[in-house]
Protein backbone atom coordinates (compact mmCIF):
# COMPACT_ATOMS: atom_id res chain seq x y z
CA UNK A 1 0.00 0.00 0.00
CA UNK A 2 0.89 3.33 -0.94
CA UNK A 3 1.09 6.43 1.69
CA UNK A 4 0.50 9.89 0.02
CA UNK A 5 0.75 12.99 2.68
CA UNK A 6 -0.72 15.70 1.12
CA UNK A 7 -18.38 12.94 -5.13
CA UNK A 8 -20.69 10.90 -3.64
CA UNK A 9 -23.86 10.59 -4.92
CA UNK A 10 -27.18 10.07 -2.84
CA UNK A 11 -29.11 6.44 -3.10
CA UNK A 12 -30.47 4.09 -1.06
CA UNK A 13 -28.44 2.04 1.65
CA UNK A 14 -28.78 -1.39 2.33
CA UNK A 15 -30.14 -1.94 5.60
CA UNK A 16 -27.91 -2.02 8.56
CA UNK A 17 -29.81 -4.81 10.29
CA UNK A 18 -28.85 -7.10 6.94
CA UNK A 19 -25.49 -6.32 7.27
CA UNK A 20 -22.19 -7.68 8.41
CA UNK A 21 -21.37 -6.42 12.05
CA UNK A 22 -18.01 -5.24 11.15
CA UNK A 23 -20.14 -2.51 8.18
CA UNK A 24 -22.58 -1.67 10.52
CA UNK A 25 -20.99 1.76 11.56
CA UNK A 26 -20.44 2.64 7.90
CA UNK A 27 -24.11 2.73 7.27
CA UNK A 28 -24.60 4.23 10.38
CA UNK A 29 -22.33 7.25 8.70
CA UNK A 30 -24.25 7.13 5.84
CA UNK A 31 -27.67 7.84 7.27
CA UNK A 32 -25.72 10.54 9.01
CA UNK A 33 -24.93 12.46 6.25
CA UNK A 34 -27.66 11.40 4.43
CA UNK A 35 -30.11 13.71 7.06
CA UNK A 36 -27.61 16.81 6.11
CA UNK A 37 -27.88 16.41 2.59
CA UNK A 38 -31.88 15.98 3.20
CA UNK A 39 -31.46 19.57 4.56
CA UNK A 40 -30.32 21.18 1.80
CA UNK A 41 -32.35 22.63 -0.61
CA UNK A 42 -30.04 22.99 -3.61
CA UNK A 43 -26.64 21.57 -4.41
CA UNK A 44 -26.13 24.22 -6.63
CA UNK A 45 -28.56 27.46 -7.93
CA UNK A 46 -31.89 25.18 -9.33
CA UNK A 47 -30.72 21.67 -8.62
CA UNK A 48 -31.25 19.92 -5.34
CA UNK A 49 -30.01 16.90 -4.05
CA UNK A 50 -32.64 14.25 -5.57
CA UNK A 51 -31.33 13.82 -8.99
CA UNK A 52 -27.69 13.69 -8.06
CA UNK A 53 -26.71 9.98 -9.00
CA UNK A 54 -28.28 10.86 -12.72
CA UNK A 55 -26.76 14.18 -13.36
CA UNK A 56 -23.51 12.83 -12.54
CA UNK A 57 -23.85 9.50 -14.88
CA UNK A 58 -24.75 12.01 -17.21
CA UNK A 59 -21.94 13.91 -16.92
CA UNK A 60 -19.37 11.00 -16.95
CA UNK A 61 -21.00 10.39 -20.36
CA UNK A 62 -20.03 13.60 -21.92
CA UNK A 63 -16.35 13.47 -20.20
CA UNK A 64 -15.91 9.68 -22.22
CA UNK A 65 -17.34 11.36 -25.32
CA UNK A 66 -14.78 13.95 -25.45
CA UNK A 67 -12.01 11.14 -24.52
CA UNK A 68 -12.87 9.19 -27.60
CA UNK A 69 -12.11 12.16 -29.82
CA UNK A 70 -15.78 12.99 -30.65
CA UNK A 71 -16.96 16.52 -31.20
CA UNK A 72 -19.25 18.09 -27.98
CA UNK A 73 -22.46 20.00 -29.49
CA UNK A 74 -20.82 23.67 -30.03
CA UNK A 75 -18.07 23.15 -30.68
CA UNK A 76 -16.46 22.83 -34.10
CA UNK A 77 -13.96 20.26 -33.59
CA UNK A 78 -12.92 17.22 -30.80
CA UNK A 79 -11.07 18.99 -27.55
CA UNK A 80 -8.50 16.01 -27.51
CA UNK A 81 -5.99 14.87 -29.98
CA UNK A 82 -6.24 11.98 -31.40
CA UNK A 83 -5.01 8.79 -29.04
CA UNK A 84 -5.64 10.69 -26.14
CA UNK A 85 -6.20 8.69 -22.92
CA UNK A 86 -8.97 8.68 -20.56
CA UNK A 87 -8.22 10.53 -17.04
CA UNK A 88 -8.96 7.79 -14.54
CA UNK A 89 -11.94 8.53 -12.06
CA UNK A 90 -12.59 7.25 -8.90
CA UNK A 91 -15.83 7.67 -7.51
CA UNK A 92 -16.69 7.95 -3.45
CA UNK A 93 -20.11 7.04 -1.97
CA UNK A 94 -21.48 4.28 0.29
CA UNK A 95 -24.68 2.83 -1.59
CA UNK A 96 -25.02 0.15 -4.24
CA UNK A 97 -25.32 3.00 -6.86
CA UNK A 98 -21.55 4.30 -6.15
CA UNK A 99 -19.88 0.75 -6.39
CA UNK A 100 -21.65 0.08 -9.64
CA UNK A 101 -20.56 3.54 -10.73
CA UNK A 102 -17.35 2.75 -10.00
CA UNK A 103 -17.36 -1.09 -11.59
CA UNK A 104 -19.15 0.89 -15.02
CA UNK A 105 -17.21 3.39 -15.43
CA UNK A 106 -14.15 3.96 -12.80
CA UNK A 107 -10.83 2.96 -12.36
CA UNK A 108 -11.22 2.40 -8.70
CA UNK A 109 -13.19 3.76 -5.66
CA UNK A 110 -11.99 7.02 -2.76
CA UNK A 111 -13.18 6.80 0.82
CA UNK A 112 -14.46 8.90 3.01
CA UNK A 113 -12.12 10.25 6.08
CA UNK A 114 -13.46 7.64 8.39
CA UNK A 115 -11.91 5.22 10.00
CA UNK A 116 -10.58 1.95 8.18
CA UNK A 117 -13.37 -0.47 10.11
CA UNK A 118 -15.92 1.90 8.40
CA UNK A 119 -14.76 1.54 5.36
CA UNK A 120 -14.18 -2.04 4.70
CA UNK A 121 -17.46 -2.80 3.73
CA UNK A 122 -17.99 -0.26 0.76
CA UNK A 123 -14.18 -1.76 -0.47
CA UNK A 124 -15.96 -5.06 -0.14
CA UNK A 125 -18.88 -3.87 -2.26
CA UNK A 126 -17.12 -2.31 -4.68
CA UNK A 127 -15.20 -5.32 -5.34
CA UNK A 128 -18.36 -7.10 -5.40
CA UNK A 129 -19.35 -4.53 -8.08
CA UNK A 130 -16.55 -4.78 -9.97
CA UNK A 131 -15.98 -8.57 -10.38
CA UNK A 132 -20.41 -9.29 -11.18
CA UNK A 133 -19.53 -6.32 -14.00
CA UNK A 134 -16.80 -8.61 -15.88
CA UNK A 135 -14.22 -6.08 -15.23
CA UNK A 136 -10.29 -7.43 -15.42
CA UNK A 137 -7.88 -6.83 -12.69
CA UNK A 138 -9.42 -5.40 -9.21
CA UNK A 139 -10.43 -1.63 -8.75
CA UNK A 140 -8.10 0.96 -7.14
CA UNK A 141 -8.65 1.36 -3.23
CA UNK A 142 -8.09 5.10 -2.39
CA UNK A 143 -8.30 5.96 1.63
CA UNK A 144 -7.76 8.79 3.49
CA UNK A 145 -7.10 9.54 6.91
CA UNK A 146 -6.66 13.21 8.70
CA UNK A 147 -3.74 13.12 10.80
CA UNK A 148 -1.58 15.53 13.29
CA UNK A 149 1.59 15.14 14.66
CA UNK A 150 2.82 18.11 16.64
CA UNK A 151 -0.10 19.78 17.46
CA UNK A 152 -3.27 16.94 18.28
CA UNK A 153 -5.95 19.30 19.67
CA UNK A 154 -5.58 21.83 17.41
CA UNK A 155 -5.68 19.59 14.62
CA UNK A 156 -9.05 18.77 15.48
CA UNK A 157 -10.35 21.76 16.32
CA UNK A 158 -9.44 22.32 12.58
CA UNK A 159 -11.05 19.90 11.28
CA UNK A 160 -14.56 20.39 13.46
CA UNK A 161 -14.29 23.69 11.94
CA UNK A 162 -14.09 22.60 8.60
CA UNK A 163 -16.70 20.29 8.91
CA UNK A 164 -18.58 22.62 10.69
CA UNK A 165 -21.27 23.50 8.12
CA UNK A 166 -22.55 19.61 7.34
CA UNK A 167 -23.88 19.98 10.98
CA UNK A 168 -22.42 19.34 14.63
CA UNK A 169 -22.84 15.27 14.10
CA UNK A 170 -20.66 15.17 11.55
CA UNK A 171 -17.97 17.54 12.14
CA UNK A 172 -17.78 16.22 15.44
CA UNK A 173 -17.37 12.53 14.25
CA UNK A 174 -14.48 13.42 11.86
CA UNK A 175 -12.95 15.54 14.28
CA UNK A 176 -12.75 12.42 16.68
CA UNK A 177 -11.25 10.43 13.56
CA UNK A 178 -8.50 12.40 13.32
CA UNK A 179 -5.33 10.59 13.78
CA UNK A 180 -3.16 11.66 16.80
CA UNK A 181 0.53 11.19 16.96
CA UNK A 182 3.21 8.69 15.59
CA UNK A 183 1.41 5.34 17.25
CA UNK A 184 -1.71 6.75 16.21
CA UNK A 185 -0.84 6.95 12.86
CA UNK A 186 1.07 3.75 12.69
CA UNK A 187 -2.18 1.81 13.80
CA UNK A 188 -4.25 3.52 10.89
CA UNK A 189 -1.53 2.83 8.18
CA UNK A 190 -1.56 -0.41 9.89
CA UNK A 191 -5.77 -0.67 9.79
CA UNK A 192 -6.58 0.44 5.96
CA UNK A 193 -3.45 -2.14 4.48
CA UNK A 194 -5.44 -4.42 6.18
CA UNK A 195 -8.86 -4.15 4.59
CA UNK A 196 -6.71 -3.80 1.36
CA UNK A 197 -6.24 -0.03 0.54
CA UNK A 198 -4.20 0.49 -2.25
CA UNK A 199 -3.01 4.02 -1.46
CA UNK A 200 -3.55 5.69 1.41
CA UNK A 201 -3.68 9.79 1.88
CA UNK A 202 -2.91 10.88 4.95
CA UNK A 203 -4.21 14.20 5.00
CA UNK A 204 -2.71 16.85 7.19
CA UNK A 205 -4.26 18.89 9.63
CA UNK A 206 -2.94 22.43 10.15
CA UNK A 207 -0.91 24.74 8.08
CA UNK A 208 2.24 23.70 9.31
CA UNK A 209 4.45 22.77 6.69
CA UNK A 210 6.80 20.75 8.93
CA UNK A 211 4.05 18.26 9.60
CA UNK A 212 5.05 16.92 6.48
CA UNK A 213 8.07 15.42 7.09
CA UNK A 214 6.71 14.27 10.36
CA UNK A 215 4.79 12.13 9.48
CA UNK A 216 6.89 10.86 6.39
CA UNK A 217 9.42 9.55 9.27
CA UNK A 218 6.69 7.98 11.27
CA UNK A 219 5.48 6.02 7.92
CA UNK A 220 8.09 5.90 5.71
Amino acid sequence: MAESASASAPGTAPAADHAPADSRDMYAVHAMLRREIAELSEVVEGLGPRGTGKRLDRDIETYKSVWRGETPAGCDNPLVSEGSREVPLLFGGMVQASYNRVARSGRGYIGASVPAHMIAGAFDGVRTAWKEAGRDGSPYLVAIAYYAVADIEGGRANVHDYYSTAGADTAGFIASAVSGGADAIKKTVSEFEAIGADELILNPTSDDVDEIQRVAEVVL
